[in-house]
């Protein structure tokens, strides 16, 4: 039996579902456009500002951060490179 109240400690989570969707159609993207792929690997900054098909990718300051550090000359090492950046800030948040 426990005598001492349990107390609730705050735990600070980030939302990214947002983020995965984004990156998910990003990914959909290059993969299917080898014109947005190569605008993404050379300048991704402004392969995500320009969109694609009229669609944007809204994302969270640090997933953009981390996507424009990126330096990549395949779409496969591309996303290996995102995996490891993004795997890497989830650890240390």
């Amino acid at each position: 039996m426990f005598t001492k109240p349990l107390t609730r400690q705050p735990i600070t989570t980030l939302d990214t579902s947002k983020d995965t969707d984004s990156l998910a159609r990003l990914l959909v993207a290059a993969a299917i456009n080898p014109r947005f792929c190569a605008a993404l690997l050379t300048n991704p900054q402004h392969a995500l500002q320009a969109g694609f098909g009229g669609e944007g990718f809204p994302l969270s300051q640090t997933t953009l951060d981390s996507l424009v550090s990126i330096q990549a000359s395949t779409l496969p090492e591309f996303v290996f490179k995102l995996n490891e950046v993004l795997a890497s800030s989830t650890r240390t948040a």
